[in-house]
């Protein structure tokens, strides 16, 4: 049965969106998912990395993903994306979709025990354990490439690879979530 958004989540205005950035994106993680729910084609991995801001005069999100990464090929196919965080309890869902590619395991987000439902403004999912999602539109695609980092060794200690993330900007065009997500 498909189901849709998770009732206990409010809405929530950019101006009332309270987040603690750098634990967010840094110690807790969070969900890229991209595709179309309702076509029951889309994927998920996990990310670290990434802001959230004000771009082009429209609350904005930017992600990052390496090129080799399956959510890229959906990214790159359809217009939105969602971005969902989750209580610390579920860190190891998150570690389990970072880890393996819905490309060799179409049943990933299952295993990990997580619950992708209907997002209410885009098509890209959101999923049902969150405690906040952010429903995306995307308006900017980027990549980075070796020349343009200032400081150097970034290049060495990160991409060993040389395999440079896309960047994606994308805005906000809901964010709904629990009561902690919400200024006072």
């Amino acid at each position: 049965m498909e189901q849709d958004v998770k009732t206990e989540w409010m809405e929530i205005s950019p101006e009332e969106f309270r987040c603690d950035a750098f634990q967010v994106w840094g110690d807790n993680w969070l969900a890229l998912a991209a595709g179309d729910f309702e076509e029951k084609r889309f994927n998920a991995m996990t990310v670290g990395w990434g802001f959230f801001g004000t771009m082009w005069a429209a609350p904005a999100v930017m992600v990052v993903v390496r090129p080799q990464r399956y959510t890229l090929e959906f990214l790159d196919e359809y217009s939105s994306f969602t971005l969902s965080a989750f209580a610390p309890e579920h860190r190891e869902k998150l570690a389990f979709i970072g880890k393996h590619s819905g490309r060799g395991m179409p049943d990933k987000l299952a295993q990990a025990g997580l619950t992708p439902c209907a997002a209410k403004q885009v098509a890209a999912p959101a999923f049902r354990e969150a405690e906040l999602v952010l429903e995306c539109r995307k308006t900017y695609r980027g990549q980075f490439t070796g020349k343009e980092f200032l400081e150097k060794s970034l290049v060495s200690r990160m991409y060993p690879e040389r395999d440079f993330h896309v960047f994606l900007l994308g805005e906000v065009v809901r964010i709904a979530g629990v009561s902690k997500y919400v200024k006072p």
